[in-house]
C-alpha cells in the first residue's frame, strides 16, 4: 500500500508539473498567435493602401509603424533594394534581405512569416507582395512576450512548489488514514469473510459489488457529460475568436482608408471614390459576416417557428432567380430534376438552396454548370468546377473553415455557410455530405428524415 501510495504522490507531481509547462506554452503560443495575426492583417490592409502610387511610402511607414510599436515597417523592390524604412536604418546596416523565408515567400506570391533571433531577441516577421514592383516587409520584437513568459514561468514555478507540499502533505495524511484502517479490517477479519476480485485486480465484498458497479457507472456518464460540456466550451472559444478576427479584419482596413481621407491623402476625386468604394465593399463584408453569425445562432438554438409543408422546387426557382446576375457573369447555367416536399420553416429551406448553389458559382467554371436534384427525401446540387481536395472534406463544414482562404474573402464569403446549412439539416433530423474531385466538381448531398 505504501509503495502505491508513493506511486501516486509521483505521478501527481509529473501531471503537476506537465501541466505547469503546457499552461505557460499555450499562452505563450496565443501571444505570438495573435502578434502574428495582427501582422497579416496590416499586410493586408498596405495592398490598398499602396495600390495605384508609392509616393507617399515613407509616411505610410509611419503611420503603420506607429499603430503597433516597436513595429518597424521596409518598403523595398523585389530586387531587395530598400526604399523606405521606418526605423531609418541605413542601408549599409541592412542584411541581405532576399536571403529572409518570409521575403522569399512573398515573392512567390504568398503572405509569409516567420519567427527568428534578432540581437539575441525573438522576432516575427512578416512579408507580402504588393504589386510587382514593391514589396512590404514587417518585424516585431516579442519582447513582451518574452517577458510575460518569465513572469508565468516564475508565477507556475512558486505555484507548483506549493501544490506539491500540499500533495505531499495530503498523501501522506490519507496514506496513514488508510494503513491504519486497513491494519483494523485484516484485524477484525482474521481471514473469515471470502473477497471476490473484479476486472481491475482490486477486491471488495460480495455485498459491494452491485454498489461499485453502480458507481462505476455513474462516474462513466459523469465523465462523458463533463467531455461534452468541455468540448462545448472549446468550440464557443473557437467560434468567439475567429469571429472577432473576421471583423477586426474590415475594422482595421475602414480605419486605414477613413483616416487616409481624413488626412487628405486622397488628392484626386478618382482616389476619394477608390477609398470610399473600398470603406462600402468592407462595410458590406462585415454586414455578412454579422448576419451569418446571427443566422448560424439561430439555427443552433433549435427556435420552435411554426412548421409548414414547403415545396422545395418552389424555393430552388427563387434562389435561382435571385443569383442569377451572377450566373450571367460566368456563363454558368443552372438546371433543376424532381420534386421534393419537407416539413420546415421556407427560410431554412432557402438559406441552405442559396449557400450552396452560391458557393457553386463561387468556386465554379467560367461556361460551366450547376444541377439541383430534389427527391428520395433528399436535395442535391452539384456543379463541375474546380473541386475540393480530400484533406479538406473533413473540415469544410466546420465555422469559418475556408478552403482557398483569399479567394473567398475576396469573393464575399464568410467561412459559414457551409457550417449553416450543416447545422438547418440537423435542425430536422438530417445532415449534409459532399463528394468531391479536384478538377471535377462537388456534389452536395442534404438529407432529410422529418419529411412528408
Amino acid at each position: 500500500m505504501r509503495r502505491k501510495l508513493l506511486r501516486l504522490y509521483w505521478v501527481g507531481v509529473a501531471v503537476t508539473l506537465a501541466l505547469g509547462l503546457f499552461t505557460v506554452g499555450t499562452m505563450v503560443y496565443f501571444a505570438i498567435s495573435d502578434t502574428e495575426k495582427t501582422l497579416l492583417s496590416i499586410l493586408s490592409t498596405a495592398s490598398a493602401w499602396t495600390e495605384g502610387s508609392t509616393e507617399n511610402l515613407p509616411n505610410l511607414a509611419r503611420q503603420i509603424a506607429q499603430s503597433a510599436p516597436p513595429l518597424r515597417v521596409i518598403f523595398l523592390l523585389p530586387q531587395g533594394i530598400v526604399l523606405v524604412d521606418s526605423a531609418e536604418a541605413t542601408q549599409m546596416a541592412m542584411e541581405n534581405m532576399l536571403a529572409f523565408p518570409e521575403i522569399q515567400g512573398a515573392l512567390q506570391g504568398l503572405e509569409s512569416s516567420s519567427i527568428r533571433l534578432s540581437g539575441g531577441v525573438p522576432t516575427i516577421y512578416a512579408a507580402r507582395l504588393l504589386s510587382d514592383r514593391l514589396l512590404i516587409h514587417l518585424s516585431y520584437p516579442l519582447t513582451d512576450v518574452t517577458r510575460l513568459l518569465w513572469v508565468y514561468a516564475l508565477g507556475m514555478a512558486v505555484l507548483l512548489c506549493a501544490l506539491l507540499i500540499l500533495l505531499r502533505r495530503g498523501l501522506a495524511s490519507f496514506s496513514r488514514q488508510m494503513i491504519a484502517q486497513l491494519e483494523q479490517i485484516q484485524g477484525l477479519l482474521s481471514g473469515e469473510t471470502q473477497l471476490q476480485e473484479v476486472k481491475n485486480g482490486e477486491t471488495f465484498y460480495p455485498e459491494l459489488r452491485p454498489t461499485m458497479q453502480s458507481i462505476c457507472y455513474l462516474i462513466g456518464r459523469l465523465h462523458s457529460d463533463l467531455a461534452s460540456v468541455r468540448k462545448a466550451q472549446d468550440m464557443r472559444r473557437d467560434f468567439a475568436a475567429n469571429a472577432s478576427h473576421e471583423l477586426k479584419s474590415p475594422l482595421t482596413s475602414i480605419q486605414g482608408f477613413a483616416e487616409m481621407l481624413s488626412e487628405g491623402m486622397a488628392d484626386s476625386p478618382e482616389e476619394q471614390a477608390f477609398y470610399l468604394d473600398c470603406i462600402l465593399k468592407e462595410t458590406r463584408r462585415m454586414r455578412a459576416v454579422i448576419d451569418d453569425i446571427l443566422l448560424l445562432g439561430q439555427a443552433e438554438l433549435g427556435q420552435n417557428e411554426p412548421l409548414a409543408d414547403v415545396n422545395v422546387r418552389a424555393v430552388a426557382q427563387e434562389v435561382a432567380d435571385a443569383l442569377s446576375g451572377q450566373c450571367r457573369n460566368k456563363n454558368i447555367s443552372l438546371s433543376m430534376e424532381g420534386e421534393l416536399t419537407v416539413r420546415c420553416v421556407e427560410r431554412d429551406i432557402w438559406e441552405i438552396l442559396y449557400n450552396l448553389v452560391s458557393n457553386a458559382i463561387r468556386y465554379g467554371r467560367e461556361g460551366g454548370y450547376i444541377r439541383i436534384e430534389m427527391g428520395d427525401n433528399r436535395l442535391v446540387v452539384e456543379d463541375n468546377g474546380i473541386g475540393i481536395e480530400a484533406v479538406h472534406l473533413p473540415l469544410i463544414f466546420e465555422q469559418f473553415y475556408r478552403v482557398d482562404k483569399g479567394r473567398s474573402r475576396d469573393e464575399g464569403g464568410t467561412g459559414l455557410g457551409l457550417s449553416i446549412v450543416s447545422q438547418l439539416a440537423r435542425k430536422y433530423g438530417g445532415n449534409v455530405r459532399v463528394e468531391s474531385e479536384p478538377g471535377k466538381g462537388s456534389r452536395f448531398i442534404v438529407s432529410f428524415v422529418r419529411n412528408v
